[in-house]
Formats: C-alpha cells, structure tokens, sequence
C-alpha cells in the first residue's frame, strides 16, 4: 500500500470479477476498489469518479468526512471507491481484455462506453455484500451520467439516495454553443493529442509545474500527490530500451468518452431516477454545484432541474471551486457531502 494512503485512515484494496459488458458485449471484468470500514451501521457510500479519474482521488475527500463523524448526527457503515474499468488499477487489470475487444472491433479508439461502465457499476451494487446496506451513491461529472444509466438500464438494485457533483448530463436537444459541448470537443481533442510518456514520476511532475498546465497548479497537493502516485504505471518498452511512464488510461479510451454521445441522456430518464429516489424510504437525489461556471453553465443547470421536473431533493455550491471540485477543494466537498447526509442519514448514528 501507497505511503499516500496510509495514516490514522487506511483504506483495504479490494478486487471483484464482474459480469458486464464492453463495447456492448458480455465480458468479465475485473474491478478494482478501496474500502474503508468505520461503523457496524449507518449509510455505505459510494463513490465513483469522472473521466480521467481514479478511485485514489477521494481519499482527502473520505479522509475529511471521517473527521467529522464526531460532531454528525449519522453514521457511515463503510465507503467504497471503484475505478472505471479502463481507468486507474482496474485498467492495469483489465489491459489485455481492452485491448484484445479494441483489436476485433477493427477500430483504433477505446470501446469501454459509458452503458459499459453502467453495466459494471450496477455488477459492484450487485454483490451479495450489499445486501442489506443502505447504499448511498456519489460520482462526479461523468460519473453522473454513469449512475443515471446504471439505474434506468437496471432497476433490481436501487441506493436509497444520490449525490451528484457538477453532473454534465447532456440531452438530445444541447446547443452546440453549450459549454458541455464546447468542453467535451475539446477534451476529445485534448485527449488524442496530449503527451503520454514520461521517463519517470519525477519527470511528470515536473512537467506538470512547468509544462504550461496551469490547471495543475491549482491542485490540492495531496490530491496531485495521488495522481502522480496511482494515475500512472511504469512499462517495459518492447525494444529493449528500459521503461517509461504512461497513463493506466489509455489515450484512446479516454476520448471515446469524452464524447458529448457518451453523457447524452433522454431527459425522462433523470426524471425516473428522481422520481425512484423520492419514493418512500428513499431520501431523493441531492446535487452539489462549482461555483465557478467553467462546464456547467446557468442554462445548463436550469436544463438538468427541468429534466429532473424539479423533483432534486437538494442543491449547494462549494465555493470558489471550479469543475474539477475533487481536485480543487477537497476538503469544502468533504464538509458539503457531511450536510447532504446530515439529511439523507439523520437518525443513523450507530451506537458505540
């Protein structure tokens, strides 16, 4: 285990074969989880990232929810975090498999999709661990979207609530004008382009200090410190000449779902969600915004409540964050996700 992830909160690592589906056909897959026990009660959350994310990244985030268990009046049974099947460790794992379904579709991108990812993310809630749990599901931006596919695709196995960070879920109707659009073309682009070798960790933090990614620089330092650590792995080069450093996820695969195609939803679709969540014994969907605009526009907000028929639970901003708010403000999102489950598991503080 990482030096990153030790201290008064350890996570355990996990692995589980899933049944789901890549590129639309059945697959096993395997997934790669961390979790982090606390009470023998009280609500299990899970989280899962955005695109170009990995299941590290919320270890600030946990690690200051947990310090706040004291003065809550719930109580966390244990929190899980799962990467992408093409992102972080559980593309390590799956490498072959991806790479093997890339070379029989006869296409030189990625063929993980978003309905993949939802097929796995229903598998993981599927387990017979769960059974019994009050589950409470969190992802953000892409990650979202995943959600909202997971639980209009399959209906067997529902959390009883959602939070949902900056969601980019985009509708047929979308001008092309809409910052979702604009954004999610260029990180296509960005994507294809982008360097992906490196000497060694070293060297990319470096590059990152100085390579004009000024978006680096605004980093919390213990979430960059997780990124370089858990985001990349060292290969063998196949001509003999040593190793490198490159992204567990794959240019390609990051593209394919960087796609306005991949987050694009019917808006009836986030309406049953809402409507599923609101019902008795569920505690509704609650949705935690960046205050500053750089993806999720005023219109865009106004677009995703409309589709919901106005039927979130809640709403609140982390302020002075921009999009990546994991990232960003991890800390500020810690002590938001306290306030929404003050709400959601009120009443659930086990007994020591």
């Amino acid at each position: 285990m990482s030096s990153i992830l030790s201290g008064s909160v350890v996570p355990e690592r996990h692995g589980f074969p899933l049944s789901a589906t890549l590129g639309g056909v059945d697959a096993s897959l395997k997934c790669s989880a961390l979790r982090y026990p606390v009470s023998p009660g009280g609500v299990t959350l899970i989280f899962i990232h955005g695109v170009s994310g990995h299941k590290e990244q919320y270890h600030t985030v946990i690690t200051r929810l947990l310090s706040l268990r004291e003065v809550a009046t719930y109580d966390i049974r244990e929190i899980w975090s799962i990467d992408f099947p093409n992102h972080g460790e559980a593309a390590t794992l799956n490498r072959h498999l991806l790479d093997e379904y890339k070379a029989h579709s006869g296409k030189d991108e990625g063929t993980c999709t978003t309905v993949d990812i939802a097929a796995y993310l229903h598998a993981f809630l599927s387990l017979p661990r769960f059974r019994g749990h009050n589950i409470v599901g969190m992802g953000h931006s892409g990650g979202c979207t995943v959600w909202v596919r997971a639980l209009t695709m399959f209906t067997s196995v529902y959390p009883n609530a959602l939070i949902l960070l900056e969601p980019t879920l985009m509708f047929p109707f979308m001008s092309p004008t809409d910052p979702r659009s604009i954004h999610g073309a260029a990180n296509v682009r960005g994507a294809r382009a982008k360097r992906d070798t490196w000497s060694s960790r070293a060297e990319f933090r470096h590059w990152l200090a100085t390579g004009g990614k000024s978006i680096w620089s605004r980093w919390d330092p213990r979430v960059l410190d997780l990124y370089v650590e858990h985001a990349l792995e060292e290969v063998v080069s196949s001509e003999g000449h040593g190793s490198y450093i490159t992204p567990k996820l794959r240019k390609d695969e990051e593209a394919a779902i960087y796609t306005c195609q991949a987050h694009t939803i019917e808006p009836s679709q986030f309406a049953a969600v809402c409507t599923a969540l609101n019902e008795a014994g569920r505690h509704g969907v609650h949705i935690i915004w960046a205050e500053l605009e750089e993806f999720v526009s005023k219109t865009a907000k106004a677009e995703i409540l409309d589709a919901a028929e106005h039927r979130v639970k809640t709403q609140r901003t982390v302020a002075g964050s921009g999009h990546l708010v994991p990232q960003l403000q991890p800390d500020a999102l810690g002590d938001a996700m306290h306030e929404v489950l003050g709400l959601i598991g009120s009443g659930t503080r086990a007994l020591l």
